[in-house]
């Protein structure tokens, strides 16, 4: 099947997290192609490293500016340093 979503019946409110634990990266970028109705936010995750005394994981967040923009990006990535700050 060579659809995005190639498992039918999937709830609404869903969108994809993927990972790429083989590899670290500081930009990561998936050209989808649609007809402009995929506006699920994507996110995607790298391998982590070390850092000094920090464990660092690569976070890549991709978004449609039609229903998202830079402030609820930064919002979010903010919100979810904070929590993971806390652990």
């Amino acid at each position: 099947m060579k659809e995005i979503n190639p498992k039918p019946g999937l709830p609404e409110n869903v969108f994809p997290i993927s990972s790429l634990p083989w590899t670290t990266f500081t930009g990561f970028n998936l050209n989808i192609t649609s007809d402009g109705t995929y506006l699920f936010p994507i996110f995607t995750f790298g391998k982590y490293f070390i850092r000094g005394k920090k464990t660092l994981i690569p976070l890549s967040v991709q978004v449609h500016h039609a229903v998202c923009d830079g402030f609820h990006v930064s919002r979010f990535i903010n919100d979810l340093q904070s929590v993971l700050d806390s652990f």
